[in-house]
């Protein structure tokens, strides 16, 4: 509880800075050579929390390197929260030691299963691909890059040799996916088929792809803004692309995270591309909170369908990991270089000592989604839910609305130009 506690103040003091420095320093707009002071302003949630709110605007580079740095505190800050144990957590401390930090399945466990897992050329995909391959199943990663896919499955392959005996059965396979591409997912049915044959069934869809915290909003050739696309959209048309490749009682698992609290207070239809108001982190919790709503009203539909009432869908946070966080917060170019050479300033130093007393390891991170694709104990009563550290999580009222998540899902069918057929 005191751990609690001191995060929780290390947490506020760092928000409080933010927003000290926000009123007492301000923005500026550069047009045309004038400048023009921009007002912060201060909301009050549902939640009785205050929050600095700043008109979408153009800031000057002087300013922008004002609001990345102080953006940086107060999300590590947050991510910190995020990462700590709940009070009802801390209370079931003993129960919660039942789940391993790094959950790997028994061996021969997933022979003869198939499993497809997006983005799994890097980070917590990586590390799935290789604990699902080693425990005997059949694992399709999916990367945009075909040189980094390959390298991906030498990594995977190697670790099986590592980590099993000559009886181990699972096997990698790659094939080209690339989620801001509507054309591109709606064509990798065929490029699955292509690795898998046509006679396989999916035993495990695990949309594990996604961005974080991109700065500026940026969009997709489709038109779509990229979290928007890459972590919610895109897979809500692959998941619909597939579906009849999936056996009858598959297992869906989207990687969601906590940080759909960054959304405040629920899910806002009439923003969801970033058009009325984009921020960095607030898209991104947009995106979580979407993946969360996603997932409910899937499973919703696949119980009252009579061909995939035993499908299970699940939404899980993985914890705030320490590369993704790192090359987000810090930028990915200086984060290769202090992994290199070391810290070149002091707040280098401490925004990455501070992570690391909070975030996990990419072996943490990854366990739960492990748990959820293999272990034999999970049941239909389990299915739907949001899960952290193996087990089920309460979510706040929002991310349960039915409304929202009906009207995400047509939304969503509009956008992606498909029918979802449940």
């Amino acid at each position: 509880m005191r751990l609690l506690g001191l995060t929780t103040t290390f947490a506020l003091c760092s928000i409080l800075n933010v927003a000290t420095a926000f009123h007492s320093n301000g923005f500026t707009s550069s047009s045309s050579g004038r400048t023009t002071a921009i007002k912060a302003s201060e909301q009050t949630d549902d939640d009785g929390k205050r929050r600095v709110v700043l008109p979408t605007s153009r800031l000057s580079l002087d300013r922008r390197d004002f609001f990345h740095s102080a953006a940086q505190k107060a999300a590590v800050a947050s991510i910190a929260l995020t990462s700590v144990p709940s009070a009802l957590d801390v209370a079931n401390a003993a129960d919660s030691l039942t789940f391993p930090k790094v959950y790997k399945p028994p061996a021969h466990s997933m022979d003869g299963k198939l499993v497809v897992i997006t983005g799994g050329n890097t980070g917590l995909g990586l590390e799935s691909a290789k604990r699902l391959a080693a425990a005997g199943a059949t694992v399709v990663i999916t990367s945009r890059d075909t040189e980094k896919g390959q390298k991906a499955v030498e990594e995977v392959e190697d670790y099986v040799k590592s980590n099993t005996d000559e009886t181990a059965k699972g096997k990698v396979m790659v094939a080209n996916l690339d989620l801001c591409d509507l054309e591109n997912v709606k064509s990798f049915k065929s490029r699955l088929e292509n690795v898998i044959g046509t006679d396989r069934k999916v035993d495990v869809l695990m949309n594990n792809a996604g961005v974080m915290a991109i700065p500026d909003r940026r969009l997709t050739k489709d038109g779509y803004e990229k979290t928007f696309q890459t972590n919610h959209l895109g897979h809500f048309a692959l998941t619909a692309t597939i579906l009849p490749l999936l056996a009858p009682d598959a297992r869906i698992i989207n990687v969601s995270s906590m940080a759909y609290l960054f959304a405040g207070n629920g899910l806002e239809l009439d923003n969801l591309n970033g058009e009325k108001m984009y921020g960095p982190w607030s898209s991104y919790g947009l995106s979580k909170l979407e993946n969360i709503l996603f997932t409910n009203e899937l499973q919703k539909r696949a119980q009252k369908s009579d061909t995939w009432s035993s499908l299970m869908v699940f939404s899980l946070h993985p914890g705030a990991v320490q590369t993704d966080l790192a090359r987000y917060l810090i930028g990915e170019e200086k984060f290769l270089s202090m992994k290199e050479n070391g810290f070149s300033s002091w707040t280098d130093k401490i925004i990455m000592e501070s992570m690391a007393k909070f975030v996990k390891t990419v072996q943490e991170g990854a366990s739960t989604q492990v748990y959820l694709a293999a272990d034999k104990n999970i049941s239909s009563t389990m299915a739907g839910k949001f899960f952290s550290d193996g087990k089920v999580n309460a979510v706040k009222a929002y991310a349960l609305d039915e409304g929202k998540s009906k009207e995400l899902w047509e939304i969503s069918e509009r956008l992606a130009g498909i029918q979802f057929k449940v």
